[in-house]
């Protein structure tokens, strides 16, 4: 149903700009979240060619040595260092915020009886958390509509409402990374 609701609202903003002026308004996927086997969705509102307000859902599984499901919101603050222009790379920076709701599984953790040396993560919980940080990243428009985005971000996530399934302390937080290579359309 998400998705649906996702292409209408795709749809809709699509049919609502006919003008052939770019108004500041992109659409956007991150392809590396295709790895975690689901699609994200951004959209963005420039302001002046030199601000941004990014808005993105993500949610995604990852099922690499323990089950890792997760979904969430962002929101991005941009300032690009100079004027969004067509067949240039415009570096940026700015702030973000936002929440994700994870539900983490290991498989197969093992600790050794000294509690120096483990493999894998022992820690079953689900949770909800709000994280904060900075981003950084670079624009690339190659065509009049089409743009490619590379961003990073860093920052810390704070737990709240932690439900562990083993008898083992509940995380209080964690260390936030996000590596984004999108592409999207101009309206």
């Amino acid at each position: 149903m998400k998705y649906i609701l996702t292409l209408i609202l795709i749809l809709s903003v699509a049919t609502l700009v006919r003008s052939q002026e770019y108004l500041g308004i992109a659409v956007k996927t991150n392809l590396l979240n295709l790895v975690a086997q689901r699609p994200s969705f951004s959209i963005e509102k420039t302001f002046k060619q030199r601000y941004g307000l990014e808005f993105s859902y993500s949610t995604g599984e990852l099922n690499i040595g323990r089950d890792y499901e997760y979904s969430g919101f962002l929101l991005r603050g941009k300032k690009y260092v100079y004027e969004i222009k067509q067949r240039e790379i415009t570096p940026f920076f700015g702030v973000y915020a936002g929440n994700l709701n994870k539900t983490i599984v290991s498989k197969n953790a093992y600790v050794h009886p000294t509690g120096f040396l483990s493999f894998g993560n022992n820690r079953n919980f689900k949770a909800n958390s709000f994280r904060s940080g900075v981003n950084l990243g670079f624009v690339y428009i190659p065509a009049k509509r089409f743009l490619l985005e590379t961003t990073t971000g860093l920052g810390y996530g704070k737990y709240f409402n932690v439900e562990t399934f083993q008898a083992t302390n509940a995380p209080k937080g964690y260390l936030d990374f996000q590596l984004w290579l999108s592409v999207g359309y101009r309206f």
